[in-house]
Order: structure tokens, then sequence, then C-alpha cells
């Protein structure tokens, strides 16, 4: 069986690196989400289940069985204990469910995994490649305002916050896209996707 390459995708807020996944989606190459799977095992792993419900009591899940999330961003953003210890758990159901989700895409050569904490979370070491969606900040900025959801505050301290993850990634992995306006995101993708 040959070995599937695991290829990161990164970027910064409003970088516009789900554009990018959509695109490597349409053009058939799968791409994990980790948002959206951590999100899911956390309502599905009976194993976190018990471990959150241990540690935050019953009511960190709803009676429907869903996850609590407010009372949980609650706990965890008020301390940096409860953080750190929750992003260990998940990131270690994370990592081990992309290494199962690359052996059920057995048949490809390549695949993504999509995360804005690529080094944050130790992915980066599962990734051969690493692609980063890139833009000049004020660039950025706009499109985050422009989608809305969050205060101008917020979102400089959060553009603030990701300058040190996206610094932290391996150099000698990382492959650029420039998503500024200046060059083709398309052509770009493809240029890179012609080196699998």
């Amino acid at each position: 069986m040959s070995r599937v390459e695991i290829i990161g995708l990164t970027g910064g807020i409003g970088a516009g690196k789900s554009v990018v996944a959509r695109v490597l989606r349409t053009k058939g190459i799968p791409v994990y989400d980790c948002d959206l799977r951590a999100k899911s095992i956390m309502e599905e792993s009976e194993e976190i289940i018990c471990k959150l419900k241990d540690r935050f009591g019953e009511e960190c899940y709803h009676p429907a069985g869903n996850l609590n999330r407010k009372l949980l961003a609650d706990r965890i953003f008020s301390s940096d204990e409860e953080r750190k210890w929750l992003n260990t758990l998940v990131h270690a159901a994370v990592k081990e469910d992309i290494i199962s989700w690359r052996d059920q895409n057995s048949e490809a050569s390549v695949i993504f995994v999509e995360s804005a904490i690529l080094h944050t979370s130790r992915l980066d070491e599962l990734c051969s490649r690493i692609w980063l969606v890139d833009a000049p900040e004020d660039i950025r900025f706009q499109r985050a305002m422009d989608r809305g959801g969050i205060s101008a505050e917020n979102l400089k301290a959060r553009m603030e916050t990701q300058k040190m993850e996206f610094d932290s990634l391996p150099a000698e992995k990382l492959d650029r896209i420039d998503n500024s306006g200046r060059f083709s995101v398309l052509s770009q993708i493809d240029s890179l996707c012609r080196q699998y």
C-alpha cells in the first residue's frame, strides 16, 4: 500500500484558507476540516464525553446530548490550565482521527488537513508540506470585518495572536499562496498541485 502524503493547509483569519479548501475539494482532493471534526468528536466520542463530564460536570452537555459550547467556553477561557487541558485532549483525538481518515483515503496520493493552528496542535508533524494562505493584514482585516460576527478590537487581538502561530511553522515545509488579489489563487493551487 502506498503512503498517502498529508499536506497542511493553514492561514490567518481572512486569508482565504477555506476558499483554497473548497477549490481542492472541487478537484476531488480530500480535505479534512479540523474545526468541524473536533466539534463532532466532542459529541461522538464516548471517551471524550466522559472525560469532559468528569472535568466540567454533566452540565457541559445539554440533555439532548449536544455539547454546551457556551458553558465550556466560559470555563476554558477563564482558566489557562483548563484551556490547555482541553486542547491537549482534543488535539490528541483529532490527530488519531486524521490518521484513521488518511487510512480510509488510501487510494489518494495526497490529502489535506485544514487547520488555523497546525503548529499549536502539533499537526504540522504529520505533514510533509504546509500550504500557508496569506494576504496583507489590512486586506485580511477588511475581509473578516465584512463577514461580521466579531468586533474590530477582538479581531485585532486574534490576528496578533495568530502571528506567533504562523511564525512557528517549519520553513523547510512551507509553500505560500498569495491571496492578496495580485495573483490568481487558482493558478497558484494548480502549480502546487502539479508537484504531487
